[in-house]
Order: C-alpha cells, then sequence, then structure tokens
C-alpha cells in the first residue's frame, strides 16, 4: 500500500478515527491496525513479520541468549535477501534455488529488522508487555520504511496513550501535503524522465546519463524524504511524534557530516549498535578505522544484496578516512561553499552504484567522458538547477516547516493541506511510482 495512493488515504482515515476514541487508543489498537495495513502486502510478506514479531515474544519471556535472538530475527533477511547472492556471488557455487528465486522481499524487511533488534537489546533490561512490543513492531507510519525509531523514544509514546491535540493533528496533515507533493511533482517526474536513460545507458550520450546521474541524486532524496513527510504527518495525527530523517544532506560539508544529515535514524542505529559497541572511536586510530569500516559496509550490505551495495560502502568509508587524515576542518568559514560542493558531488557519483543494474554498468557509464566539453551555458545552467535544488532542502525541514505552518491561519493551511493532497491523488490517478527505500 503506497502511501501516496487514493487506497492508503481510506486507511489512514480509518486509523485516524479509530484513534480519536479514547477508550480504543491502546497498544493493542496501534498494532492491530498495522497488522491490518501489513496484510496488504500479502500473506507470505505478513507471516514473515509475525515470525519477527513471535522471536521478540519469546525473547521477551527468557530474556537469555540475546545472540542467538537476534540472528533468530535476521535470519529471514538472510535468506530472503542474500541467499542467492552469497552462494553464487560470494561463493560461486552454481546451482538453482528455485524457491527463493521467486520471492519478493517483504517491503521493509531491513527496516522491520534492525527495529526488532532495538527492541530486543531495550527488553532486556526493560519489562514491557507484548501489546506494547506489538504496537512497536506494528507502528503503521514507520513499519515499511522508517524512520527506525529507538524503542526508548517511542514506546512510552505508546504506553501514554494520548489522543493528537488539534494542533498536532493540522499540523501532521500539512506534513503529509508537503511529503506528497514532493513525491508526485518532484520524486515521481524525475523518475519519469531518467529511469529510461538508466535502462538504456547504451543509447544515450555521456552529458545525458550524467545529467540522469544529477537528477537521480535528487530523486532518491525527494522520494524518501516526501515519503518520511508523509509518515511524521500521519504520525502526528494519532498522537506519535516520529523523528526526522534528514537535515539539508547536500548541504553538508564532508562526507562525515553527510551521514549526520541522510537518514539520520539508520545512521544512528548503526552508531548505537554497532560503531559504539565496537568501541567507537575511543579505541586508537587503526581501530577507530576498522569500526568505521565495519559500520560503512553493514550499511551497504543493508541497502541491498550486490556487490555494487558493498562497494558503495566501502567508498563512503574510504573518503570518510580521507577527512580524518587530512582533517579538512582547516578549511575555515570562508570555504564552506567548497566544502559543499565537494560533499555533494562525491555523494552524487558514488549513487550511481546504487542506481546501476549492473557493475559493468559503471564503466561504461564514464565511455566519452574525455571528449565531452563541459565549459558551455548548457552545463552552467543545469549547475544552477541542481544547486537550487540543493538549497531549496533548507526550506523542507521539520523546523522549517513548523515554522510556516505558525505563521499561517490553520483553518486556511489546512483546507489547502486538504486541497494539495487531493490533486496529487488525481494527477497520480490513485496511486504513484513505489518509494524507492520500499526496496529496502
Amino acid at each position: 500500500m503506497i502511501f501516496s495512493s487514493l487506497q492508503f488515504l481510506l486507511f489512514w482515515v480509518f486509523a485516524f478515527t479509530l484513534s480519536r476514541f479514547q477508550r480504543l487508543n491502546s497498544p493493542l489498537l496501534i498494532g492491530l491496525i498495522g497488522i491490518i495495513f501489513y496484510s496488504f502486502q500479502g500473506f507470505f510478506n505478513s507471516f514473515v513479520l509475525l515470525y519477527v514479531f513471535l522471536i521478540t515474544c519469546i525473547f521477551n519471556k527468557f530474556k537469555k541468549n540475546l545472540a542467538l535472538f537476534i540472528f533468530l530475527i535476521v535470519l529471514p533477511l538472510l535468506i530472503i535477501k542474500y541467499l542467492t547472492f552469497i552462494i553464487r556471488d560470494l561463493l560461486k557455487i552454481n546451482f538453482e534455488i528455485l524457491f527463493f528465486e521467486n520471492i519478493i522481499i517483504p517491503p521493509g524487511l531491513s527496516f522491520i529488522s534492525f527495529s526488532a533488534i532495538a527492541l530486543l537489546i531495550y527488553i532486556k533490561s526493560n519489562s514491557e508487555n507484548i501489546k506494547t512490543n506489538l504496537a512497536y513492531l506494528y507502528l503503521f507510519p514507520q513499519l515499511i520504511a522508517g524512520p527506525i525509531v529507538e524503542p526508548k523514544s517511542l514506546i512510552p509514546q505508546i504506553k501514554k496513550n494520548d489522543l493528537a491535540s488539534f494542533e498536532n493533528i493540522f499540523f501532521g496533515i500539512f506534513l503529509f501535503s508537503i511529503g506528497i507533493s514532493i513525491k508526485i511533482f518532484l520524486a515521481d517526474s524525475i523518475a519519469n524522465y531518467i529511469d529510461p536513460i538508466f535502462d538504456n545507458l547504451q543509447n544515450y550520450e555521456f552529458k545525458i546519463r550524467l545529467a540522469a546521474l544529477f537528477l537521480f541524486s535528487q530523486q532518491i532524496f525527494f522520494d524518501f524524504n516526501g515519503y518520511t513527510l508523509m509518515a511524521l504527518g500521519v504520525g502526528k495525527t494519532i498522537g506519535i511524534n516520529l523523528p526526522e530523517n534528514f537535515n539539508k544532506p547536500y548541504l553538508s560539508t564532508s562526507i562525515s557530516d553527510f551521514w549526520k544529515r541522510w537518514h539520520m535514524t539508520l545512521s544512528n542505529w548503526i552508531k548505537n549498535y554497532i560503531y559504539i559497541p565496537l568501541g567507537g572511536s575511543k579505541v586508537g586510530k587503526l581501530r577507530n578505522y576498522i569500526n568505521i569500516f565495519i559500520a560503512m559496509i553493514i550499511s551497504g550490505i543493508w541497502h541491498g544484496a550486490g556487490y555494487n551495495f558493498i562497494i558503495w560502502g566501502l567508498l563512503h568509508a574510504l573518503f570518510i578516512f580521507s577527512e580524518k587524515i587530512l582533517d579538512i576542518r582547516f578549511l575555515k568559514k570562508r570555504f564552506q561553499i567548497i566544502k559543499i560542493i565537494y560533499s555533494y558531488l562525491v555523494v552524487t557519483f558514488l549513487w550511481l552504484f546504487f542506481r546501476v543494474n549492473e557493475i559493468s554498468d559503471i564503466k561504461f557509464f564514464f565511455t566519452d567522458f574525455s571528449s565531452y566539453n563541459f565549459f558551455n551555458f548548457s552545463v552552467l545552467y543545469f549547475i544552477l538547477f541542481i544547486f537550487a535544488l540543493n538549497y531549496f532542502q533548507k526550506y523542507i525541514t521539520l523546523e522549517s516547516l513548523n515554522n510556516v505552518f505558525k505563521k499561517i491561519n490553520k483553518i486556511f493551511i489546512t483546507s489547502m493541506s486538504f486541497i494539495l493532497i487531493t490533486v496529487c491523488i488525481v494527477l497520480a490517478k490513485g496511486s504513484s511510482q513505489k518509494f524507492i527505500y520500499f526496496n529496502f
């Protein structure tokens, strides 16, 4: 069920209506609504999520052998998402895996697995009942593509059982309208232009391929940030405050800074559950670099099964190493623009590993690179257009949108939000392209 679809809007109205009854508004209701929501993803996918939930229930009872239960949580992920890659690409064993080859990865399985691991670690030292755990795992606004919320942040909200204030409801509708507008008008429009190019790179000259790459960097941001704003908006209307996931990532001044601004809840999860337990930065330079390397490789693998995702994570780690060695902080404030340009260019070119269908496409992508003339007005105009889009990120943070919301009459802005949502649904003909991060 895509957030930018009429089907989801009707489900949202259903969930919101139930949440307004104080006697019904409980962890059990939140969990049951989530079960209904995920059931639209199909029987097999629902069974996988139920398996994950049951594992947390068993651990909640015994609270022993944490490592074993973490393994049991990630087992479906290993089998469904990574088994074919491990056997054929890593182990070079060539045989048919008939059953697993036809399985489509359950939407949000990586998000669900990381959330479940966080829940296991939380309930090891905290007593929670099954209903609360059910609500945490099945909270429908963030179930499929995050944000990945820490149990210590989300569970108290679930247990508090407060009805959303009208202020939060109106703000949530406003956030959703901005998110769906970003998805339909920007992310989907860009996708319609660049998808045919990436599907047939050999049919396009280098300048078109390069433009498609820079546009993809915009698409993936607008797509994921649009989704996140929609999720935050829906959460607000049912009394749940979800964390922001993006903070002007393409205005970062380094790759390290980028990972503090991009998909912040994933970065925090990896920092809290992998990087810091390994020793973080308090174990000497060499160990620190090894810890960064492990964290970034896991980030790459989390996104997908393939050498391209491993290389993507590895290259991010190498740039972070380089920044630490060179200590790019020596560039003073007046050089901020240079650091922003550097960071954006690195991130954009590394997105190529994300977008191509085959590793071999990367080599082909740069065919005719040396013969292209970059010094012309069309290139200049395109660069200005891209950096205008990057600058636009300043105005779609949660803080900026909240400031806008506070300055405008609530009845007017809510009415306009409803109109904007309706226009988007009509233009999308009741649905839209699947969110990129639903694949993860």
